[in-house]
């Protein structure tokens, strides 16, 4: 399951979830928010996982960061695990949610990452590496 696969099944899975409770998912992702669904009055950030997220990190932009701080109330961090189901378990949902994102957050250092586009110019004329015949 690559991870764009990952990322739609958590993003599907969620949509269905809140319809369920009664609330009107919209998938907001290319909307340029600090978050994946707009659910009012939830604001959703999903962190899909293929396997169980118990104990792995949860990557949070420092926008998304900023938004938490900002909206306790209503910015959720939804962590969606288990979506390749390869170990029998079922797809899991774990909410991360005021007090507990918050203590979270603070119990945290940042580490600031850079995410380079590699332009398709750069990407044709770097050097490859193959494999010996």
């Amino acid at each position: 399951m690559s991870n764009s696969e990952t990322e739609k099944g958590a993003i599907v899975h969620v949509m269905a979830l809140e319809r369920a409770a009664g609330r009107d998912p919209r998938d907001v992702r290319t909307a340029g928010l600090p978050y994946d669904i707009d659910s009012p009055p939830r604001k959703i950030e999903v962190k899909a996982f293929s396997r169980s997220a118990r104990t792995q990190p949860i990557p949070l932009e420092e926008r998304q960061v900023t938004a938490a701080l900002e909206d306790p109330e209503h910015y959720y961090v939804y962590v969606v695990d288990n979506l390749a189901q390869r170990d029998g378990q079922e797809v899991g949902v774990r909410l991360l949610h005021g007090d507990t994102l918050l203590a979270m957050i603070k119990r945290t250092r940042p580490h600031v990452t850079y995410w380079p586009s590699l332009r398709a110019a750069e990407y044709d004329q770097a050097e490859q590496l193959r494999r010996p015949e």
